[in-house]
C-alpha cells in the first residue's frame, strides 16, 4: 500500500490554523454583525413604509385621514427592534404586542365585550364588532439583505483571517 503522511511543524501556520478554527467554533461575533444589517434594514422599511422586497404598505386611516407615515405615528414599534446573537444564529424582532399583527395582518375580535371600541383620527368614537388590519411585513430577508450580508460575511473572514 502507498500513502502519504503530511505532518504539520511549523508552529506559526498551525496556531494560524486554531485561532481560524476558535474563531468559526463561535459565530457570534459575525452573527452580531448580520443583526446589525437587518436592523438597519428593517429600519429603512420603516422609512420607506415597504416591506422586504420593496413591496409598499397598504396606508393605515390615520396616514390617510391625518398624514404622516404607517406604522410610525409613535415610532415605538420601530423602534423596538433588536437582535439576538449567538454562536450560530441571529434573531431579528419586536417586543411590541402588537408586532404580530402588523407583520402578517388579521382580524381583532373582541375578546370581553360585543364590539371593539375605539377612537379614530378625526376624533370620533367608534364600535365595531371587529377590525381588519392588513399585513405590512417589515421583517424579512430579501435580495438586497443577502448581498447586504454577503458583504459582511467577506470581510469579517477577511478579518478574522489576516
Amino acid at each position: 500500500m502507498v500513502t502519504l503522511s503530511l505532518t504539520l511543524e511549523d508552529t506559526g501556520l498551525e496556531a494560524g490554523l486554531t485561532d481560524a478554527l476558535r474563531q468559526l467554533s463561535d459565530l457570534t461575533p459575525l452573527m452580531r454583525r448580520i443583526g446589525g444589517v437587518l436592523e438597519t434594514s428593517v429600519s429603512e422599511r420603516f422609512e420607506q413604509s415597504k416591506g422586504p422586497g420593496g413591496v409598499p404598505w397598504a396606508p393605515s386611516q390615520r396616514a390617510r385621514e391625518v398624514g404622516g407615515k404607517t406604522l410610525v405615528d409613535s415610532t415605538r414599534l420601530r423602534d423596538s427592534i433588536v437582535s439576538e446573537a449567538g454562536p450560530r444564529s441571529v434573531e431579528v424582532g419586536s417586543n411590541v404586542p402588537y408586532a404580530a399583527i402588523h407583520q402578517s395582518g388579521g382580524t381583532i375580535k373582541p375578546r370581553d365585550a360585543d364590539k371593539l371600541a375605539f377612537r379614530l383620527p378625526n376624533g370620533q368614537f367608534v364600535m365595531v364588532d371587529q377590525v381588519t388590519i392588513p399585513a405590512r411585513p417589515f421583517l424579512g430577508f430579501d435580495a438586497a439583505d443577502e448581498a447586504e450580508i454577503a458583504q459582511e460575511v467577506a470581510a469579517w473572514l477577511a478579518e478574522a483571517f489576516s
